[in-house]
């Protein structure tokens, strides 16, 4: 009951991150001189027009991300996996390397290098082009026509959030650098902010990629399980912020 209820709730913010979404896609480019008709890139680590703009479109995609691992659109747990296994190839991030690569193997997952499933060949455009242009639109609709429109939609939202995971990890990982090596006046508000908000959470990943060392192979559903029930801490942090993030996205993208 606490999981529908908790999908519940955040599929009313993903249906009010659409409409946002929709109102601010006329407009995603960045503010200024030529760079207004190059579409803003979401590098390795957030900057503050990254961050608004995706936790928009990261809150939109919670619904999706939930069904990936429960529900008639969930995908197979091994491939799940190679899913993230294969977004984190580009940009890796330590703590999505630790996580995913110990819930792979649990799930029996295949080497995703070696992978023709065609949701692997899809996150392979979507990492490559961090989840948007024409290359990752194409790419969506080969996935489609292979596995269906609910899986494919799974698949992206997938996509989205290991996005999420790698970049905020990796600028986790920036500014606790710049603190260890008391560079502390390099360190920006925004910096500060995202260290506050999310190092608690990311060194809680930390601690758990440990214990999942010791892990044995579980079968699918209890792979599915668990991906729902890391689902509920990271649509909290998510949901919210993408809430937060509509009007600065609006003033700040275009």
């Amino acid at each position: 009951r606490f999981v529908s209820e908790m999908k519940a709730f955040f599929l009313l913010l993903g249906l009010l991150s659409r409409v946002s979404s929709r109102i601010l896609a006329p407009t995603l480019n960045i503010r200024g001189g030529a760079a207004e008709r190059e579409e803003l890139t979401t590098g390795k680590v957030w900057t503050l027009k990254t961050f608004v703009r995706d936790h928009v479109t990261f809150t939109s995609q919670l619904p999706g991300y939930l069904g990936a691992y429960i529900g008639n659109r969930a995908v197979e747990p091994s491939i799940n996996e190679a899913v993230m296994l294969t977004m984190n190839s580009i940009n890796t991030c330590p703590y999505c390397t630790g996580l995913h690569g110990q819930l792979a193997r649990m799930a029996s997952a295949e080497d995703p290098s070696k992978s023709k499933a065609p949701e692997v060949i899809y996150a392979k455009v979507f990492a490559t082009h961090a989840g948007r242009g024409k290359a990752v639109e194409a790419a969506y609709a080969e996935l489609a026509a292979a596995v269906g429109d609910g899986k494919a939609s799974s698949t992206r939202a997938l996509c989205w959030f290991l996005l999420w995971g790698k970049t905020t990890g990796n600028t986790v990982n920036a500014v606790r650098g710049k603190i260890l090596s008391l560079k502390l006046l390099s360190l920006t508000p925004f910096d500060v902010a995202v260290f506050a908000v999310y190092a608690p959470l990311f060194a809680t990943i930390g601690v758990l990629n440990v214990g999942l060392l010791k892990m044995p192979k579980v079968p699918p559903k209890v792979s599915a399980a668990i991906g729902a029930t890391l689902w509920v801490p990271q649509a909290l942090h998510v949901g919210l912020l993408g809430l937060f993030s509509l009007l600065p996205a609006k003033l700040l993208v275009r």
